[in-house]
């Protein structure tokens, strides 16, 4: 057997492997990114998944995929760099040897858009309640503070962009307030801005280890992120702080959905819904999940 056609097996088991592991991320991309990153995953022939991938690999638990696709795609390149020259050698055999107009073929691999399930993708209803309201600071930034808070109706803020100068201002004016960091963390939540909330919440956690409240809003920015091992994370040590805090139980069991884990996600909401919150349970058993 020569060089090029053993390279040219290993080639082709590279692009079979490459293929399964382009449908694995590609189903996931359709399930937690939407149809419309799926289908443009499907028209970029698998580009833009890959890229996808590499953006949500933790939040999705895909980093193993995603190292062995990206050695699949750069092996090929060291194959050709080793045996390059013996390629090169070969082909100049072939193509002496053609006769008259002979020609040499290229291989190339199709994509072929398959018919595939429609994969059903569970809408989870906003459910989760982002936070408590808002606490007061210090004097320093008592008048900055108090505009926030005025803007703080049903679990956010009226005007976002408004509450983020008022909180701005708040922590220039006492930079050591954590009440303050976590409730500007809430301004960025709600602007959908989830790393700037984190920041801030990270902030407010190293200046206040011990609030509950802070760790619950910081696990629903990660949650955002997809990076749910970290969410999961916040929300346990949220429930050991306050083990009667309903939302973070709430919010733990959204995670649990999330990670296919049906029973953990319904204990949760059960759990939830013993301490006063039962929205997560309702929607559970109206969807068909728990019983």
């Amino acid at each position: 057997m020569t060089i090029t056609l053993i390279i040219s097996a290993v080639l082709s088991i590279l692009q079979i492997v490459g293929l399964i592991l382009l449908l694995v991320v590609l189903i996931k991309q359709f399930k937690h990114g939407g149809a419309l990153n799926g289908i443009i995953g499907l028209i970029t022939c698998g580009f833009w998944t890959f890229i996808w991938g590499w953006i949500k690999h933790k939040g999705l638990q895909l980093t193993k995929v995603m190292v062995v696709w990206t050695i699949i795609i750069v092996a090929p390149i060291g194959l050709v760099g080793v045996f390059g020259v013996a390629m090169v050698n070969e082909m100049l055999n072939m193509v002496a040897s053609l006769t008259e107009e002979g020609s040499i073929e290229g291989m190339m691999t199709k994509f072929e858009k398959k018919s595939t399930k429609k994969i059903s993708n569970k809408k989870v209803k906003k459910m989760k309640k982002t936070a408590e309201r808002p606490k007061k600071g210090s004097e320093k930034d008592a008048d900055w503070t108090q505009k926030a808070m005025a803007l703080w109706q049903n679990g956010k803020y009226t005007d976002s962009n408004k509450a983020l100068d008022y909180w701005n201002n708040a922590i220039r004016a006492n930079s050591k307030s954590a009440e303050a960091f976590n409730n500007r963390g809430l301004a960025y939540y709600n602007l959908k801005q989830y790393q700037q909330a984190i920041e801030d919440y990270s902030q407010a956690i190293r200046m206040n280890p011990e609030n509950s409240i802070t760790y619950n809003n910081r696990g629903n920015a990660y949650y955002e992120l997809l990076r749910y091992e970290l969410a999961e994370a916040d929300f346990k040590k949220s429930i050991q702080l306050k083990p009667d805090y309903a939302k973070a139980y709430l919010n733990r069991g959204l995670v649990y959905y999330q990670q296919e884990k049906n029973d953990q996600a319904c204990a949760e909401f059960k759990k939830a819904c013993d301490l006063g919150d039962c929205d997560g349970m309702q929607w559970a058993k109206k969807n068909g999940l728990c019983k």
